[in-house]
């Protein structure tokens, strides 16, 4: 039997130190007993377990939840795993929570679920990063490779509307049947493996295939569960300046952080 919230941490071995503060917190701060998974590849196992232990999670090998054909390398096959989650993780919905990182504050299944088993969706219009695309990098945010790839994807799934969302950032909030449906009514339909599709999304349109719009555009278009829209869990710090900046200012303190955020992401490309 399914439990209805489960958390997943797919992992490499540079990341182990990282997973471990994360399993900290989630030992410190889990008031439900959400079930933790951790992936990595197979012969990393033993790093991992020597480096955190082998207690307060549930240990799948990358390759039980899905064996890779056409290897991409570093984030590419990250997401097409964690796209396969819930072929070995019994849950419902997962909390899908990157190495880097951890909670803050206690957490619990209402802050993720809404309602019955339907889960909040990430889905909101990401102002700032339009603001930051203009003035840290003069760019336009409407012409970024992210906003080209929800254009390529709402072309496929057949979404309305030409607003740009964001469905994330981490941790991702996924639910079973949204993955269920877009494999009876897409990949079985067209007769194509997850795999296939998300390579044929970048050799099409010239795209980064992306797990979170795989799920998010899928899900605004065909609508299998209601979308109980919500903003991000955690607090990311997507570079060095803005949490030095917040530091510098004495601005960067936990209880208060904790009162819109469930965690906090360092980001691994600069830590």
């Amino acid at each position: 039997m399914n439990c209805k919230l489960a958390l997943y941490c797919k992992t490499y071995k540079g990341d182990f130190k990282r997973v471990k503060r994360l399993l900290d917190s989630i030992e410190q701060w889990n008031e439900d007993d959400i079930p933790f998974f951790i992936s990595c590849p197979k012969l990393e196992e033993g790093m991992l377990e020597d480096l955190i232990g082998d207690e307060g999670y549930t240990f799948i090998s990358d390759e039980e939840i899905y064996k890779i054909k056409t290897q991409l390398g570093g984030w590419e096959d990250q997401m097409l795993i964690k796209l396969h989650a819930f072929d070995e993780i019994p849950a419902d919905n997962i909390l899908i929570l990157d190495s880097d990182a951890y909670f803050i504050k206690p957490f619990y299944i209402k802050d993720f679920i809404a309602y019955d088993n339907i889960p909040y969706t990430i889905m909101y219009e990401n102002k700032q990063m339009m603001e930051y695309e203009t003035l840290l990098k003069g760019g336009d945010y409407n012409n970024t490779g992210y906003a080209k790839a929800v254009r390529a994807y709402r072309t496929i799934f057949g979404g309305k509307g030409d607003k740009i969302y964001d469905y994330g950032p981490n941790p991702h909030l996924w639910n079973r049947e949204v993955i269920d449906s877009f494999k009876r009514t897409y990949l079985q339909v067209n007769n194509i493996k997850m795999e296939e599709f998300c390579l044929a999304m970048k050799s099409q349109y010239g795209i980064h295939f992306r797990e979170t719009l795989t799920y998010g555009e899928y899900l605004h278009a065909v609508r299998p569960i209601p979308i109980i829209p919500c903003g991000p869990f955690f607090k990311v710090y997507h570079w060095k300046e803005l949490y030095d900046f917040e530091v510098t200012n004495q601005w960067f303190d936990k209880d208060k952080i904790s009162k819109n955020y469930n965690g906090i992401i360092l980001q691994s490309n600069w830590t």
